[in-house]
């Protein structure tokens, strides 16, 4: 399967503990470069030569820096193998070339096509070597935008670790339910003053006795003159 990884991400070292190619734990971490792969069309440029095909598909090609990627024992074994074809290729087809030039005569018609064969030789040879960089090792390549690290093959584990890593979908603020249109709410009357019990009653009003009598020698009242 393939694996997207943010290539912000990558950049800062957030990457699983297990190898993308076997899914094994990393037994070391190396600084990787993944690289986007040369449009189609640029291709078009080697009729021209090689140069300007180099330097278009240099100034056209994304890279993304990994500081720690993981490796683990098997892809250091892979990585001596590719190289020991590589190099064997290669040394192959020099060889077989001075050999080719001091054993066939210049006139031989047969020294083109055998030349030939070591040139392509040669080309192979280069290019299993290239592929045990560590880029090419973890299978990866950078998206035409540069956003996005691909890991193609890679392992189940490898792919677990990776959707751990990333983020989950972040949880919606709740808000306070918007108020419903209608008439607007007052707050409640104050409550009614307090009930008293009924007023006191009083007893009927005290009964005095018949006014005292004037003493005899005391004038009733005031007689005319």
């Amino acid at each position: 399967m393939t694996v997207d990884l943010p290539a912000q991400a990558v950049t800062a070292g957030a990457v699983p503990e297990v190898c993308a190619r076997h899914g094994q734990p990393a037994t070391r971490r190396r600084r990787t470069v993944f690289r986007s792969y040369t449009p189609k069309w640029a291709y078009v440029l080697l009729l021209f030569g090689v140069l300007p095909f180099a330097i278009v598909a240099a100034v056209l090609q994304k890279r993304v820096k990994a500081p720690t990627w993981p490796f683990c024992a098997d892809c250091g074994r892979l990585r001596t193998r590719r190289l020991l074809i590589g190099v064997g290729l290669v040394v192959l087809a020099v060889v077989g070339v001075v050999a080719l030039s001091a054993l066939l005569a210049p006139n031989d018609s047969t020294a083109g096509p055998i030349v030939l064969v070591f040139v392509l030789l040669l080309i192979a040879g280069l290019g299993v070597a290239s592929t045990a960089g560590n880029g090419p090792l973890a299978s990866g390549h950078v998206s035409n935008d540069g956003s996005i690290v691909h890991v193609r093959r890679a392992h189940d584990r490898f792919a677990e670790q990776v959707a751990a890593l990333q983020p989950g979908p972040q949880p919606h603020q709740a808000y306070p339910p918007y108020p419903q249109a209608g008439p607007p709410q007052y707050p409640p009357y104050p409550p009614a003053a307090p009930q008293y019990g009924p007023p006191p009653q009083y007893g009927p009003a005290p009964q005095y006795g018949p006014a005292p009598q004037a003493w005899p020698d005391q004038a009733q009242g005031d007689q005319p003159r």
